[in-house]
């Protein structure tokens, strides 16, 4: 049977990073569209009366703030569906019951195969399924087909590096996208927000030029290099990448400090070096995608991809400290909202 049009339910978790770029590999291959969808949780009617108050006295910052999330996880869903030429939508529901969202997602968006992921314990089959991937799976009206499940995994420690650095490569995806679409604001003479544009920069300083850059070359790279010699010249060119764009983003930023004031021939000349590094950092993206992970994948043992794993959960990205995770949150949410 082929299909048309796919839901993929997120949360964000290692595992639905996993599930969204095998979701997008099988709509390429039936050459279906997809609908990303999030369950956000109705943050104000928590425990405590913080939210619902922030609600009704700003709204602007409750959007960032309690739907930044959502934002975030389902414009990386749309980056990954975008760079694989897949038509996408995304769509989030206020809901306290995820298997109820998605089955009326579903539904009302006239879907004909739910793809989503399995958190165990629960049974079915013989297979682990996840409370809610059970629910759904007892009350859908269409197909639903669920991702390999983390207990049968072959390569456990494989798969969550590779998980890991594709949500990472979201990340930076989505903020270059963002960058591009500064770019025309400021070719085109329109308000541009240059506070955001600065958070960006400051994003891309904070994460890929101080924590995922030296992380590659710290261990996957290390590592593959202690594996075979046939990769040395990619890996030397993705190593030279990563320095000139340090230094590209250097420049951005000190420009951008006397932007306001800059001659329409400067304001030209920043446009077209804010455009050329966006292009840079997605291309950058794609030959480590398409050409170091496979080839890593070929040559690596399991106690490498071990101690890879290891190092990449210990040192994870910024968004996810907790002095941090709001703050990035909200300029996801931003972001999204230039699009």
């Amino acid at each position: 049977m082929m299909y048309s049009h796919i839901l993929v339910p997120t949360d964000g978790t290692a595992l639905s990073v996993h599930t969204v770029t095998k979701a997008v590999e099988f709509a390429r291959t039936v050459g279906a569209r997809i609908t990303f969808f999030y369950a956000d949780p109705d943050a104000s009617a928590s425990l405590t009366d913080d939210a619902a108050l922030l609600q009704l006295i700003a709204p602007d910052t409750y959007r960032d703030d309690y739907s930044g999330r959502a934002r975030e996880i389902l414009s990386k869903a749309a980056v990954s569906a975008g760079a694989a030429g897949i038509e996408c939508e995304t769509v989030s529901r206020t809901s306290t019951r995820p298997h109820a969202a998605i089955l009326a997602a579903a539904d009302e968006l006239g879907c004909d195969l739910i793809f989503m992921s399995s958190h165990g314990p629960r049974s079915f089959g013989g297979v682990m399924l996840g409370s809610e991937t059970l629910k759904v799976l007892v009350g859908a009206k269409v197909p639903v087909l669920v991702s390999s499940v983390e207990k049968n995994d072959p390569a456990p420690a494989m798969n969550m590096v590779t998980s890991i650095m594709k949500d990472e490569h979201r990340s930076i995806a989505v903020v270059a996208y963002g960058l591009r679409t500064f770019a025309r604001g400021l070719q085109e003479n329109r308000p541009v927000d240059f506070d955001l544009l600065k958070s960006m920069l400051g994003y891309l300083r904070a994460f890929p030029s101080k924590l995922h850059h030296p992380k590659e070359e710290a261990y996957l790279f290390k590592k593959v290099q202690e594996r075979t010699a046939e990769l040395d010249p990619l890996i030397a060119e993705l190593q030279r990448q990563h320095r000139e764009g340090d230094a590209a983003l250097h420049a951005l930023v000190e420009a951008i400090e006397t932007l306001g004031t800059a001659t329409p021939d400067e304001r030209i000349a920043f446009v077209t070096r804010l455009e050329s590094f966006a292009g840079e950092q997605l291309k950058h993206i794609g030959m480590e995608e398409n050409r170091i992970m496979p080839a890593a994948a070929r040559c690596l043992l399991p106690e490498d991809w071990a101690t890879i794993a290891r190092a990449f959960g210990e040192n994870g990205d910024l968004r996810f400290a907790e002095e941090t995770r709001k703050s990035f949150r909200r300029l996801f949410s931003r972001i999204a909202n230039l699009q």
